[in-house]
């Protein structure tokens, strides 16, 4: 099924799904296609986030515009901001990535640059002072931090997803931990996992034997697609073993 291309508006994306082929062939009925663009369109804004980046020893890093220029071709929205005292020497590397102007912020002072992040609701800050990562408690990501991974199949991406569709129609009930929940925005966001989540992943192994019931059947099949199904435990367990014979 298309999804939602990046700078794409909500009619242009719905326009472009209800005439896909493979729309039409699956559903016959104009208002149908509608329904499953409109929810498929939901879903996938619903992963798209604002992050921002501090600028030196991280945006300004090959490593740094390595992954902006991923999250935006992702469609999330970017912004740079930063202790320093004016913008004017991070203003090439904005228009290089692709961020535009209004985006740049230069607050003078850490205390004014988690203000400001805290200001505009960003869901992610990449930086590389502890004392500002620890400040905005969760939202705030060490941008030198321990080694992680992305290479997860897009068919783990997938299950994640109909996980999510599944729990934002009917509710999550009694289903899974914050941790399980996590991990499926997590894996259907395409994000960086660490090993330590990758182990835990491994781990779900043990649930296989509940991974087949229906969805709505008890929680086994929704939290097995939340930790990218078959395709995605399978894959951390061959992740595990490479990383610890590194």
């Amino acid at each position: 099924m298309p999804k939602p291309l990046p700078q794409e508006s909500k009619s242009e994306y719905i326009d472009r799904c209800m005439a896909d082929s493979e729309m039409n062939d699956k559903y016959s009925s104009s208002s149908e296609r509608y329904a499953v663009c409109s929810g498929i369109y939901k879903t996938e804004m619903a992963l798209k986030e604002k992050i921002s980046f501090d600028y030196d020893g991280t945006l300004s890093t090959a490593d740094g515009k390595k992954l902006a220029r991923k999250l935006i071709s992702e469609g999330n929205t970017l912004y740079i901001i930063s202790a320093r005292n004016d913008k004017q020497g991070m203003i090439a590397t904005a228009k290089e990535i692709g961020i535009p102007l209004s985006r740049i912020y230069a607050t003078g002072s850490n205390k004014a640059k988690i203000e400001k992040i805290n200001e505009l609701g960003i869901n992610k800050h990449y930086d590389n002072n502890p004392s500002v990562i620890h400040a905005l408690k969760g939202v705030g990501m060490n941008f030198m931090e321990f080694e992680s991974y992305n290479d997860y199949p897009e068919q783990a991406k997938e299950n994640a997803k109909i996980a999510l569709r599944w729990a934002e129609k009917n509710g999550w009930g009694d289903c899974g931990t914050p941790v399980g929940k996590q991990r499926a925005n997590q894996l259907a966001k395409g994000e960086n996992i660490s090993e330590d989540t990758i182990s835990r992943m491994a781990s779900f192994e043990r649930q296989r034997q509940n991974s087949n019931k229906p969805l709505g059947d008890g929680c086994g099949r929704l939290m097995w697609l939340a930790w990218g199904g078959d395709a995605g435990i399978e894959w951390a367990t061959r992740k595990l073993k490479q990383i610890k014979n590194k």
